[in-house]
C-alpha cells in the first residue's frame, strides 16, 4: 500500500500519499479531499496550473490488450455491471486505440467509444471496423443494436450538418475544386456518393449524385443540380406520375412507354360548304399554344364523307399556333358539313 502514491505535480515537487486518503476516508476523518485547493466542493477535486492535472499509468505492461484508467461502477444495479474509460500501451499496433471507453452489462463487454492515435473517433465497434478505404476522423459503427447510426436536431433555420472543404496545404498548380461530401458503402465495398464542386468560382456550386463503377473503378455522374437547373447523366425511368412544371430540356431521345400528359387540348370549327366547293378552314389554338397535330373530315362521319375530298391537312405555314385545312365539297346537290380540329400544347 505504500508504494502507491499520485503525482500532482509533474516535476515531482509534492507527493502526496494515497494510503493517507484511504484511511482518512475509511475513519471519517475527512468529508472532501482536495488536491491543489484547501476548500474542496466533491469527494475529491484536484485544481492545477498545469495542462494535465492528473495522470494515470501503467507499469510494465507487457501486454497489447492491457490498460489502465478509470471505472465507474453503479450502485443496486445487476445488469449494469461498470464503465471504463481506458487507455493502452501498444504503439506497435497500427491503428491501435489509445483511449477506449468500455461498458460491461449482463456479463458481456462492448466497446462505446475509441480514440485511436491518429485521432480517428470510433462509436461501437473496434479499431478493424474502421472504413479501409480512407480514414475518417469520426466512425459510428455498428454494435449490433437495432438502433439507428446517427440522429441529429437542429433548431429551425440553422444546419443539422455543415460540411466544408479545404485545400490541402501544398494544392499544387491545379487543385481539385470537388469535395465529397457523403459516400455509402455497403460491406466494404464502395457504392455511391454525393459531391460539390465550385466550378471555378463559389457563386456556381455544383451538387452531384455519382455512383461507383466496378468495371472502371471511378465514380459516374448520375444526377447534377446547379443554380440553374439539373442535369440527368444517365437514362431517367419513372414509376409514377412526373409533373414539370417549369421549363425542360431535352437533348437526345425520350423514350416513353405509357401516357404523356402535356397539357393538351382539342379545339374544333365546324363549316357548312357549299356544292361543288372547295375552302380553306382554319383551327387556332388558344391562349398562346402550339398546333402540334390536327386533322379534318366530315363532321357527321356517316356515308356523306364520301363527298368531301380533303387536299391539305398541315400546321398553317404562316401561324404555329393554327391547324390549316384544304376541303373539298365534291357534292353538286347538297351542303356537306366539315369538321376541323387542332391538337394544342404548350411547346417551344
Amino acid at each position: 500500500m505504500a508504494n502507491e502514491f499520485a503525482a500532482v505535480n509533474p516535476t515531482g515537487m509534492k507527493q502526496i500519499w494515497l494510503f493517507v486518503f484511504c484511511m482518512a476516508a475509511t475513519a471519517g476523518i475527512a468529508q472532501n479531499v482536495g488536491i491543489g485547493t484547501t476548500n474542496p466542493q466533491k469527494k475529491l477535486q484536484v485544481v492545477s496550473a498545469d495542462s494535465i492535472a492528473v495522470q494515470i499509468e501503467g507499469a510494465n505492461l507487457s501486454s497489447s490488450t492491457a490498460a489502465v484508467g478509470i471505472s465507474i461502477r453503479p450502485t443496486n444495479n445487476v445488469s449494469f455491471q461498470w464503465m471504463a474509460l481506458r487507455g493502452r500501451e501498444d504503439a506497435f499496433i497500427l491503428n491501435s486505440a489509445r483511449l477506449r471507453l468500455t461498458r460491461r452489462y449482463d456479463g458481456v463487454e462492448s466497446t462505446v467509444m475509441f480514440v485511436d492515435e491518429y485521432g480517428q473517433v470510433g462509436i461501437g465497434g473496434v479499431e478493424s471496423d474502421l472504413s479501409p478505404f480512407q480514414p475518417a476522423k469520426l466512425n459510428i459503427i455498428d454494435n449490433g443494436l437495432s438502433s439507428s447510426g446517427l440522429y441529429i436536431e437542429a433548431p429551425e433555420s440553422r444546419d443539422g450538418i455543415i460540411i466544408k472543404g479545404v485545400l490541402p496545404p501544398t494544392p499544387g498548380p491545379n487543385p481539385s475544386p470537388k469535395i465529397s461530401g457523403i459516400r455509402f458503402e455497403y460491406d466494404n465495398l464502395l457504392n455511391s456518393r454525393i459531391t460539390m464542386e465550385n466550378m471555378g468560382a463559389s457563386l456556381n456550386p455544383l451538387l452531384s449524385f455519382e455512383v461507383f463503377n466496378p468495371s472502371t473503378f471511378i465514380y459516374e455522374k448520375i444526377l447534377s443540380l446547379d443554380r440553374t437547373g439539373a442535369i440527368m447523366h444517365k437514362t431517367l425511368g419513372v414509376n409514377e406520375t412526373l409533373t414539370v412544371v417549369g421549363n425542360t430540356s431535352l437533348y437526345k431521345n425520350l423514350t416513353v412507354f405509357g401516357t404523356i400528359n402535356t397539357g393538351i387540348v382539342r379545339p374544333f370549327v365546324d363549316v357548312d360548304m357549299p356544292v361543288n366547293f372547295i375552302a380553306e378552314i382554319f383551327c387556332a389554338c388558344p391562349n398562346g399554344l402550339k398546333a402540334i397535330g390536327g386533322g379534318g373530315g366530315h363532321r357527321d362521319y356517316n356515308t356523306a364523307a364520301q363527298d368531301i375530298k380533303i387536299n391539305y391537312s398541315g400546321p398553317d405555314p404562316n401561324d404555329s399556333g393554327k391547324w390549316k385545312v384544304i376541303a373539298t365539297n365534291t357534292n353538286t346537290t347538297q351542303l356537306r358539313a366539315v369538321r376541323v380540329y387542332a391538337i394544342c400544347a404548350n411547346i417551344q
